[in-house]
């Protein structure tokens, strides 16, 4: 990668080295339960599409590559791009584990390489790192073919209140926004995408029915009527 990327790029690319590939690529996957609720609405979300089986997919800014190994074992022909090399060098390792069918590029969601054009693409938790979310996007409806889909998954404007991502912002040096609902719209309509749909993630599994189910209760309701705690905003919008 280039040593004129931004500050923010070359930090997410320098905190992932040749230790952190080979302690990762050893360990078990060890997902916490958020994973599958996460796994669960993007699959509900593709169903909801049409999406037929066989398509083809981009998974941008596939980080580890689970969503990318997710959707190649639901029967689509995926392609997971990443900004950073050692994240694409994890996630081939964790494909061959899994004798998967799913590849791996290094590329910039803002400028991703050019390509066959996709039936769908996914942006999970990772345009909340860009800080250019228009080029971004308009990147991603370059490699959808007319008609494709993108779906997508990110923090709400709450993340920008988490000490931890501001703890990961300050220690690291990565980016890490929050995301409105109102400009996110905007600007995939600028980006050339229509039929905006929302969608909406379960709650988490939980033991009782005293505290534990009001505050599950009070997650889904604020998350449905304004915004809540570890919360995404879910939508599907198709590439005019």
């Amino acid at each position: 990668m280039s040593s004129a990327l931004e500050p923010h790029k070359q930090a997410e690319i320098d905190s992932r080295t040749a230790e952190f590939i080979a302690q990762e690529a050893t360990k078990p996957f060890g997902w916490a339960p958020a994973h599958f609720l996460e796994w669960a609405t993007i699959a509900a979300m593709i169903q909801a599409t049409g999406l037929p089986a066989g398509a083809h997919v981009l998974d941008v800014g596939a980080g580890s590559g689970w969503t990318s190994l997710f959707l190649a074992e639901a029967g689509f022909d995926v392609v997971g791009y990443d900004l950073v090399p050692a994240n694409v060098e994890l996630a081939r390792r964790r494909a061959a584990r899994w004798q998967s069918t799913a590849r791996f590029e290094v590329g910039d969601m803002e400028a991703l390489p050019a390509g066959p054009a996709a039936d769908a693409a996914l942006l999970f938790d990772a345009l909340h790192h860009s800080t250019r979310q228009l080029q971004a996007l308009r990147s991603v409806a370059r490699r959808l073919r007319p008609g494709g889909w993108l779906v997508l998954g990110e923090p709400t404007w709450l993340h920008r209140l988490s000490s931890g991502a501001r703890a990961t912002q300050r220690e690291h040096g990565w980016m890490e926004r929050g995301l409105s609902l109102r400009a996110l719209r905007r600007d995939l309509s600028a980006a050339g995408f229509v039929e905006t749909r929302r969608f909406f993630q379960p709650t988490e599994p939980y033991g009782g029915r005293g505290r534990a189910f009001a505050w599950q209760l009070a997650r889904l309701a604020g998350a449905n009527f304004w915004v809540a705690p570890r919360a995404h905003l879910w939508l599907v919008a198709r590439r005019g």
